[in-house]
């Protein structure tokens, strides 16, 4: 019997167009679309409800994927299922807010979809079941989305009824420095090669940035001492930024903004439910620079000194990650090596967005992908990752 379980591709930060349906005619209003408009100036949040646009002159929402990141993954997906159900969808999200919020959204989307599946499948073959399940693939932090909804939204026995696997692709368990970088100078490879002072101040009021701060040991450290310094602690911070904004917004912004994204990210750190492992998949990124320390120089304001971060370590060689995530944080030690993907694939590594917004394009990962999903059997039992 074919398996008709919809399949869910959840993208990662900045993986959807953002579009302000304020204006009646919202088609003139596309506000990003991940590579030839960013409107940063029209993307802050409210600093008192950062579920709220800043201006109160606008309501943005998600309109689509990016399709130069997804487009290919979804095409490869499909064809592989034609013939047994179209049940394929992209779920997108507002990557600037609480992923928390995304998790929501998710729930109402997977039962929208069953729904839809369901009453397909019975007009279709009404002696075939209806579908229960949905199959779950989240790149980057999209990873981080379904977690959030398979293990806070719904309790094990309901994930175990619902969700027939989870596949992350590159997804940043334990944070990324990039993020960090994002709030403060402004980060490359996060958001493109822009550095504008309009992307930074429009980053510091998403929580989405915040929730990606990285939870590792020693990711910060004093440049003299190397003691370790707490992220989620306002005093680490470029005096400056912390100034900037208490006169800018409220005085306790900052604190709350830090102090929530640590209750995000311990959860996001934890190891996935045992009831939940085996039906887990992961791929993470290698042999591409990755920064896992940034010093600070606290003699000078607590300046992060970006120029000498760290690559490597003990992790690894030199190039451990895909330029934007470490293994560190990417790598789940819970989930055996069957159900990991080590991606060595570099062809894509300095195309636009960099080797980890790229991965969902590499064809050694979708084809890791369709054989974890049951979709494919010549790939089904290829690509066990050696560590």
């Amino acid at each position: 019997m074919a398996n008709t379980n919809p399949i869910i591709i959840v993208h990662g930060i900045q993986g959807s167009w953002l579009k302000d349906e304020y204006p009646v005619d919202y088609q003139k209003e596309i506000l990003w679309t991940g590579v030839l408009r960013k409107k940063f100036a029209a993307l802050h949040l409210h600093d008192m409800d950062s579920s709220v646009d800043a201006d109160d002159t606008r309501l943005v929402n998600p309109h689509q994927a990016v399709p130069l990141i997804y487009e290919s993954l979804v095409d490869e997906i499909r064809e592989e299922v034609e013939g047994d159900h179209p049940y394929v969808y992209v779920f997108t999200y507002d990557w600037r807010k609480d992923n928390r919020i995304a998790a929501a959204l998710l729930d109402q989307f997977v039962q929208r979809v069953l729904h839809i599946a369901g009453v397909h499948e019975q007009k279709r073959k009404p002696r075939r079941p209806k579908p229960k399940k949905v199959s779950l693939v989240g790149h980057s932090m999209g990873g981080l989305v379904i977690k959030w909804y398979a293990t806070k939204i719904l309790n094990v026995a309901v994930a175990r009824k619902t969700i027939d696997k989870i596949i992350t692709i590159a997804t940043p368990y334990r944070g990324s420095l990039k993020a960090v970088e994002a709030i403060l100078p402004g980060a490359r490879n996060l958001f493109g090669v822009e550095t504008s002072k309009s992307m930074r101040h429009a980053s510091r009021t998403m929580p989405g940035i915040y929730q990606l701060l990285p939870s590792w040991p020693k990711a910060v450290v004093d440049a003299k001492s190397g003691r370790e310094l707490k992220i989620f602690s306002p005093d680490t911070w470029q005096k400056s930024l912390v100034s900037s904004l208490k006169a800018k917004y409220r005085p306790d912004f900052f604190k709350r903004m830090l102090t929530d994204a640590k209750a995000f990210t311990t959860s996001m750190k934890q190891p996935w439910p045992e009831e939940l492992r085996r039906k887990v998949y992961t791929a993470y990124g290698v042999n591409t620079p990755t920064w896992w320390q940034v010093p600070v120089d606290t003699t000078k304001g607590n300046l992060f000194m970006f120029n000498e971060a760290r690559t490597g370590g003990k992790l690894g060689s030199d190039t451990e990650g895909d330029g934007t995530v470490p293994v560190t944080s990417s790598v789940c030690s819970e989930i055996g090596k069957k159900n990991r993907l080590q991606d060595l694939t570099l062809r894509f590594r300095d195309i636009l967005a960099g080797h980890h917004a790229n991965m969902p394009n590499h064809r050694v990962v979708q084809d890791w992908l369709l054989g974890k999903l049951g979709l494919n059997e010549h790939h089904a039992s290829s690509f066990e990752s050696p560590s």
